[in-house]
């Protein structure tokens, strides 16, 4: 049979490797510069120790992450979850493991068990080592707006949900994941934009069977009345008469009935949060570098600047201006000097932040 390798445009993956430097310092110190919009990264043991590989795929709506590393402790504090973007994260380890704090409740991860993290909140994650004392892991960055409306409970929902490796479908999730990982660098656009809308299917699939085994059939269809729902209000932020009344008449629900489908979180409270996300995402981006905060405010459905601003500051624990200013500031390319301290291959690894935030612009059709 004939095989026809990939076209030489093909994406080819961003990589970084702390042997690439002239000491750990040196490979810590670049890494955490790459990481400090994600979150601050904590060597656990000895930083001679330190040793980091990881490749960096950009998949078409998602992104592919391969890592090899010594063990670390991952801080992701309410300033990074207002810097960063709005985004769930799957993940695998092949070796080691972690332990996950987040909301007051620890999580513990495997080898084998796949995790879906929700990095719109707080969390602190430690790495446990394998025999041979290392970590490896791959992991899938998919946008919340790809994957929220699949989710049931996506907003009361854990931060971290755990899929144990014993169960049937997560052996069927995790050979998703390692035959993507695979096969990434040979899909065409479509056929990478498939997998990867296949891949979220799965995984909420793998997360909504926690609640799904004591539910009743009744609550189990009132479940998929609110993700149809949280679908249709995704699609329609930027619609000034979405409100509760509209909600109802399009679902045909009583007031207290679509009250009761967002408890504890009010309708309103739910589209408030969501248009400032969506406005996050105007700020951050290049293609409304331009718009003035009062457009974008305005854009979102605020009333007014002073309004939208408070309000994003309550939200993300910085000002619609700092954070713009945040992204003006991320690191796009070497920092001076090109000498063996600074190679030029770590340098591309910090620009999968900003092919992330394009990809969520893509999907929310911006």
């Amino acid at each position: 049979m004939n095989q026809h390798p990939p076209p030489t445009d093909m994406p080819q993956p961003l990589r970084f490797s702390s042997g690439d430097f002239a000491s750990p310092d040196l490979a810590l110190e670049r890494f955490r510069q790459l990481t400090e919009d994600i979150c601050d990264v904590i060597v656990l043991g000895e930083t001679k120790d330190f040793h980091v590989s990881s490749a960096t795929l950009h998949l078409s709506g998602a992104l592919l992450l391969e890592a090899r590393s010594s063990a670390l402790r991952y801080d992701r504090t309410p300033r990074h979850v207002a810097r960063g973007i709005d985004h769930f994260q799957l993940v695998m380890y092949l070796g080691g493991g972690a332990e996950f704090l987040a909301s007051d409740h620890t999580y513990l991860q495997r080898a084998g068990d796949v995790s879906l993290i929700d990095m719109g909140q707080p969390s602190l994650t430690r790495e446990m080592q394998a025999d041979d004392g290392v970590t490896r892991n791959i992991s899938f960055v998919l946008p919340r707006v790809l994957l929220a409306p699949l989710l049931s409970a996506a907003d009361s929902g854990p931060t971290v949900r755990i899929m144990p490796r014993e169960a049937p479908y997560t052996r069927m999730l995790s050979d998703c994941m390692l035959a993507l990982r695979r096969c990434a660098l040979e899909l065409t656009h479509s056929e990478s934009q498939a997998a990867v809308q296949s891949l979220a299917q799965l995984a909420a699939g793998g997360c909504n069977r926690r609640w799904e085994d004591d539910q009743s059939p009744a609550s189990a269809s009132q479940e998929s009345l609110r993700a149809r729902i949280k679908t249709h209000i995704e699609n329609n932020l930027g619609v000034a008469s979405l409100g509760v009344e509209p909600l109802c008449r399009e679902f045909d629900l009583s007031r207290a009935g679509l009250y009761r489908l967002f408890a504890p979180q009010s309708p309103m409270s739910y589209i408030h949060e969501r248009r400032l996300h969506r406005a996050f995402a105007m700020l951050i981006s290049p293609a409304f570098r331009t718009w003035r905060i009062l457009d974008i405010a305005l854009e979102c459905e605020f009333a007014s600047d002073a309004t939208f601003i408070r309000a994003f500051r309550r939200q993300f624990g910085v000002s619609p201006g700092e954070a713009r200013k945040l992204a003006e500031q991320k690191v796009l390319g070497a920092p001076p000097g090109g000498g063996p301290s600074h190679p030029q291959p770590d340098a591309e690894a910090s620009r999968w932040v900003s092919q992330l935030t394009g990809a969520v612009l893509a999907r929310n059709d911006l």
